[in-house]
Formats: structure tokens, C-alpha cells, sequence
């Protein structure tokens, strides 16, 4: 899955995912997580910032 895939998939699961009662806090977040930290390892692997450049106020 590439990262368009990943962000969008990502956004989707905070989107779709339920406001838990009490007894459910555990588990609101679980696809959310799983995306996210897809996404962390694809760009560890690939050797990429976490913030682009240009956020973190570089010159272009």
C-alpha cells in the first residue's frame, strides 16, 4: 500500500471510529493505530522525515 493509500485509509478509520463508553476506551482507537503505525514504518523504511521540510519551516 502506498502512502496516498495509508492517509487515506488512516483518515477513514478517525472518521469512522465510534465514541466509546467507559468500558470501551481500550479498543476505540485500534485501526487508527494499526494505520499509523503503518505509515511510521513505511517511512522509517524508506528513510523519510516525519514532518516535510517545508512544515518545519526550512526554505524551499
Amino acid at each position: 500500500m502506498d502512502f496516498n493509500q495509508l492517509f487515506y485509509q488512516h483518515q477513514l478509520a478517525i472518521l469512522k471510529a465510534p465514541v466509546p463508553s467507559p468500558d470501551q476506551r481500550g479498543s476505540r482507537f485500534d485501526l487508527v493505530r494499526h494505520y499509523a503505525r503503518r505509515i511510521t514504518r513505511l517511512r522509517a523504511e524508506l528513510g523519510l522525515p516525519l514532518y516535510p521540510a517545508s512544515l518545519l519551516g526550512a526554505a524551499t
